[in-house]
């Protein structure tokens, strides 16, 4: 008798590529909701550019970073946001999903819970911050005054993605005290407000006590501040060593792994609102 072998089914990271996609294709089925999401999430990332543009014209500089050098550091830390929050996004939903009892169906399928969460849905409005990331990304690397080598264009990207997984990590470790707290929105919208409004500025610009705070209280620094000192030359400001800058990407993937445990952790103390 033949036996018909079986597939091996996905691991985590198969089940999220897999449910992600399908999440992705159900949210463009209205081709108009697309573009106005992407538009509406680019111009309100887009405001915040303009006044750091006001600054720069009245003032030329912006501790001793020019307006190419800052277009370039605000590009990196906007694509990275658009990148974690595309992927991961959905950890903004904990609360309501907990709340509903949303999470009870999670635990009943055979696929991993916060996989599930993270692929429920596909905010259309992360393409816009994309969108607009790599646009103005790309026209501050034509505007820079950057020494290109094989070496910075690989940090330049494991900058985008280690940034974006900085902030998923630490937005889905704090989405795990949910489980404990019953809300936490409002604490990773405050987290993810002072990334927006601190990381679009070089950090000197906050002292010596705001440097070490945005880089080891807060991991914000590692996010786009670090690589790019050493792509754009600045590594004399620096507070820390510059092979830690240049390693800083990497802090992204060891958030997202500590983030990932902690949530699981905490998800033991999950109560159905059934029970």
């Amino acid at each position: 008798m033949v036996q018909q072998s079986r597939a091996a089914p996905p691991g985590r990271l198969g089940q999220w590529r897999i449910l992600l996609g399908a999440a992705f294709r159900s949210s463009i089925i209205h081709r108009g909701n697309l573009v106005l999401m992407v538009a509406g999430s680019a111009a309100l990332q887009g405001t915040q550019l303009l006044f750091i543009g006001v600054l720069l014209d009245r003032f030329g500089v912006i501790a001793g970073w020019s307006t190419a050098q800052i277009a370039f550091l605000y590009g990196l830390r906007l694509t990275a946001h658009g990148v974690g929050t595309s992927l991961f996004g959905q950890h903004l939903a904990t609360d309501s999903v907990i709340r509903l009892g949303e999470y009870d169906r999670f635990l009943l399928r055979p696929v991993s819970p916060l996989v599930q969460l993270l692929t429920r849905y596909f905010n259309l409005g992360t393409l816009g911050d994309l969108a607009l990331g790599f646009g103005i990304l790309g026209t501050a690397i034509g505007l820079a005054p950057i020494d290109w080598t094989p070496g910075l264009v690989v940090l330049t990207v494991a900058a985008v993605v280690g940034g974006g997984l900085v902030e998923a990590g630490l937005q889905i470790g704090l989405a795990g005290l949910s489980f404990r707290l019953g809300s936490t929105r409002d604490l990773k919208v405050t987290v993810d407000n002072t990334f927006t409004d601190f990381g679009a500025y070089p950090l000197p610009v906050f002292g010596p006590a705001g440097v070490f705070a945005l880089t080891f209280a807060l991991p914000l620094a590692f996010v786009a501040y670090l690589p790019a000192t050493i792509v754009l030359g600045k590594t004399a400001e620096l507070l820390v060593p510059v092979w830690f800058a240049a390693v800083a990407p990497l802090a992204g993937p060891l958030l997202l792994v500590v983030g990932w445990w902690f949530f699981m952790r905490q998800s033991r103390h999950y109560t159905s609102p059934g029970a």
